[in-house]
C-alpha cells in the first residue's frame, strides 16, 4: 500500500451538513439586514467560525464589534443546533469501513467543532478516527497546513503517507501545503477549475479509488 493514513475533512466530506450551515449564517445575520449567498460560506470553508464571521461583516460592509460578531457566532450554532438534519453520506460510512480493514489509519480534520459533528453523527461513528483535529484546536486554520500536519504527527505518519479528502478550496491548499496528496469531491462546488489544485477530483466519496491508497 502506498499510504499509511487518510485524513477526512468533515463538512460537506463526512456528512451533507454545508446547506444547514449556510442557512445558519444566513439567520444569523438577517437581524442585521446583511444576505448571505451560499457561495459566500463555500469558499470560507475550513476556516474556524470566528474568521468566517469577520469576513462575512467586512465583505458586506458590516462593520461591528467583537462582542456583536460573537454573538452572532453564537447565533449560529444555536440555530444549527437545532435545525440540521444532516447525516453521514452512506459511502462514507462504507470507505471508513473499507480502511479500517485495510490498516489505514484515519483522521478527521476540520474546522468545525465537535458539538457541530457529534450533533450529525453521534459518538459513536467518531470513533473510527484515531485522531480529530477541530478549528478550536490548532493555531492556524485552513488554508495553513497545521491542521493535516498535526494529523499526520499525532497518528505517526509522514506527510507523504497521507491521503486527504476535501471538498473546499482552503482545505485543499491546506493539504497541498502540507505536502499530501489531495482527492476533492464535488458535493458543494461543482466547478472543476475551483478545485483544480487537487490531485484528483471526483463527483463524491463513493467514486474514491479505495483500491489505490
Amino acid at each position: 500500500m502506498k499510504y499509511k493514513a487518510v485524513l477526512f475533512d468533515f463538512d460537506g466530506v463526512i456528512a451533507e451538513t454545508m446547506p444547514y450551515h449556510v442557512k445558519a449564517w444566513q439567520q444569523a445575520f438577517a437581524a442585521y439586514g446583511i444576505q448571505i449567498r451560499a457561495d459566500d460560506i463555500y469558499f470560507q470553508e475550513g476556516q474556524i467560525a470566528n474568521k468566517i464571521a469577520h469576513i462575512l461583516a467586512q465583505k458586506k460592509g458590516l462593520y461591528l464589534d467583537e462582542s456583536e460578531l460573537d454573538q452572532i457566532i453564537k447565533n449560529k450554532r444555536a440555530i444549527y443546533k437545532n435545525t440540521t438534519k444532516a447525516q453521514v453520506y452512506p459511502a462514507t460510512k462504507k470507505i471508513v469501513s473499507q480502511l479500517k480493514q485495510m490498516s489505514i489509519k484515519l483522521g478527521l480534520v476540520t474546522g468545525s467543532i465537535l458539538p457541530n459533528m457529534v450533533v450529525v453523527t453521534g459518538e459513536a461513528f467518531l470513533k473510527n478516527f484515531e485522531v480529530i483535529v477541530t478549528g478550536d484546536s490548532v493555531t492556524n486554520n485552513k488554508p495553513h497546513p497545521e491542521p493535516y500536519l498535526t494529523a499526520a504527527r499525532k497518528l505517526n505518519v509522514e506527510p507523504n503517507e497521507c491521503v486527504v479528502i476535501e471538498n473546499a478550496p482552503l482545505g485543499i491548499q491546506a493539504a497541498k501545503r502540507a505536502g499530501m496528496f489531495c482527492i476533492a469531491v464535488k458535493t458543494t462546488i461543482k466547478d472543476e477549475q475551483i478545485l483544480k489544485e487537487a490531485d484528483l477530483i471526483v463527483e463524491d466519496v463513493s467514486k474514491i479509488p479505495v483500491e489505490n491508497i
